[in-house]
């Protein structure tokens, strides 16, 4: 039995050889990110040693897919995605998909010498500036100048990622409290001016579904209870009585969402997404890639009837030359040395082995 089982697996794995369409994730890719401009030119020359063809989404999705087709991906739309990767593309003559979040794109550049800031803290920066401002418009961000340069190169293909790219409260259960300087964006979003003892609560994209939306108040009231009953007490014992304090005062500020307002606000956050990119590019988004890889099933009904064809994910694993447009899935390339990149290669290649390797990821 078990030899069968082993000729089984060698059978298929032979037989679906070069019959995957693995599809790569990148986001920053600079001298200060784990993706260096060295690494990512290492990558493209491991694609041109293997003769693979990289293609554009909007071309998977029509078929266009000649021998070896793969796909380069890269979410949010950084700055260097057109000081770095776009010149490394042009030298190779390959293409990429970019998702794009519109929040942050201003019209041009004014200041031709950008300093490269890490995602996290020029997201954080961004969003800052919104919230005293109004205006999230960011010079780590790609500009419409440069996105429609870009496009019309015919090398990248622009569609969506949301505007924001922000996140929902999802539970009201507590899961710590903060204790130093968050930089993270989206509870800079949620919280504005954190504070030492404000809660922690969890959350998720705000295209996952419906969400709660807590009223600031909650957040120094529950300062004040952190400072008089949780201060020095040991996690357990914070999560234990601040979630009491939570079920005790929820019904006065806590809101949870219907079906039916969360959809609204979904649906007017990708309008803004999707009329930015097409009018500027006079191109149709018919693409979606989920921030954060967070799925629901009910915003794909959605999105659909919205004119979307197809759903970009997270999940590890390869492709059909035919896919499933409601999960694409791809291989994120965080810390990537070429080694991994060419075993990925190999086996997200193979229609089975890639299958497999996504199933057990």
């Amino acid at each position: 039995m078990l030899i069968l089982i082993i000729l089984s697996i060698i059978f298929l794995a032979l037989f679906f050889h070069k019959k995957g369409v693995p599809i790569f994730l990148y986001h920053q890719v600079n001298n200060l990110s784990n993706v260096t401009p060295e690494l990512f030119e290492k990558h493209l020359n491991i694609l041109k040693k293997n003769k693979m063809n990289p293609i554009t989404l909007s071309e998977y999705y029509n078929h266009n897919t000649p021998k070896n087709s793969m796909l380069i991906t890269l979410d949010d739309g950084y700055i260097d995605n057109y000081l770095y990767v776009f010149p490394l593309l042009k030298k190779y003559n390959m293409k990429a998909t970019i998702f794009l979040n519109t929040f942050y794109i201003k019209e041009k550049h004014s200041d031709k010498n950008i300093k490269i800031e890490l995602s996290s803290i020029a997201n954080n920066k961004a969003i800052k500036n919104f919230l005293t401002s109004g205006n999230a418009e960011s010079n780590q961000y790609l500009s419409w100048e440069q996105i429609k340069e870009m496009s019309e190169s015919g090398l990248i293909d622009f569609q969506a990622h949301s505007h924001k790219h922000m996140a929902i409260f999802k539970k009201d259960k507590l899961e710590d409290v903060f204790i130093n300087d968050e930089k993270d964006c989206t509870d800079t979003f949620l919280y504005h001016d954190i504070k030492k003892g404000f809660p922690k609560f969890p959350k998720r994209g705000e295209y996952s579904g419906k969400g709660i939306i807590i009223n600031p108040n909650f957040f120094n009231l529950f300062e004040e209870f952190y400072k008089k009953e949780l201060l020095g007490k040991n996690k357990n014992k914070i999560i234990q009585l601040g979630n009491q304090f939570v079920e005790k005062n929820k019904k006065n500020y806590f809101i949870y969402e219907t079906s039916t307002e969360a959809k609204k606000r979904i649906k007017e956050d990708f309008l803004v997404n999707k009329t930015l990119i097409e009018k500027h590019l006079n191109k149709p988004v018919l693409f979606f890639c989920w921030p954060w890889g967070h799925r629901s099933k009910e915003s794909i009904i959605l999105l659909k009837s919205l004119g979307i064809k197809g759903f970009i994910s997270t999940k590890k694993g390869t492709n059909s030359y035919s896919p499933n447009w409601n999960m694409i899935r791809r291989i994120e390339l965080r810390k990537f040395t070429p080694n991994k990149f060419k075993i990925n290669l190999f086996i997200n290649r193979n229609l089975f082995i890639g299958k497999l390797y996504g199933w057990l990821s």
